[in-house]
């Protein structure tokens, strides 16, 4: 049993990496034989990972195809960037008031890199660099919380979006990070969720003007 679900969660995780950063576009169709194959793993752990993103709506069932890549629609992304505010503005506020200052400090070396990366030459290369230190960013954030439930949900609510944050003009955003780092080391509950509403809505607007 152990094995198997290992070998579950190994091609889940491919797979669900292969789509939010769009190397398998919506409208792919998955067939399980051929993902046994291609992964060397068999047909039950191949078929258990595409119910578990069937679940999470990175895939939909079509019957005697197999399952297929969905599309993210306008009102999936409001519908996320919705939960977004309002479990990342409270997360930030329990984290303002737990964070450590190793946490912090980490915070101002990932915004280093990251104001770094907003003044090269946009290309994938720097866009997938980009994103992946957005969200080491927000998921510190979250960590500090405390609450793992909470960073896990969070978690899932940046990778929905991933898909989406290609048609983003902005390859980093620095400068709304540095505003929630100063309000992180003021302790300031009140401007540090303040701060992250105005992010999260900025963004929205920049990806959904642009949809």
């Amino acid at each position: 049993m152990g094995k198997v679900s290992t070998k579950k969660s190994f091609i889940y995780q491919q797979l669900k990496h292969k789509i939010i950063s769009s190397e398998l576009t919506a409208g792919t169709v998955l067939n399980e034989a051929d993902l046994a194959l291609e992964f060397n793993i068999g047909k039950t752990p191949t078929r258990e990972a595409l119910i578990m993103l069937a679940h999470e709506g990175f895939v939909e069932a079509l019957p005697r195809v197999g399952y297929v890549v969905t599309r993210l629609t306008l009102e999936d992304m409001l519908e996320i960037f919705s939960l977004r505010t309002m479990v990342e503005v409270e997360a930030i506020g329990i984290a303002s008031e737990r964070i450590t200052e190793a946490n912090i400090d980490k915070l101002i070396d990932n915004n280093k890199l990251e104001s770094a990366l907003a003044k090269q030459k946009v290309d994938a290369s720097l866009r997938a660099q980009a994103y992946q230190l957005n969200r080491e960013f927000h998921l510190i954030i979250a960590q500090a919380t405390g609450n793992s439930r909470l960073a896990r949900l969070i978690q899932n609510l940046i990778d929905d979006l991933e898909r989406a944050l290609s048609i983003d003009p902005y390859i980093a955003d620095p400068s709304q990070h540095d505003e929630i780092i100063l309000h992180l080391k003021n302790r300031d509950k009140a401007g540090a969720q303040a701060a992250m509403r105005r992010h999260i809505e900025e963004t929205r607007a920049r990806i959904v003007n642009r949809f």
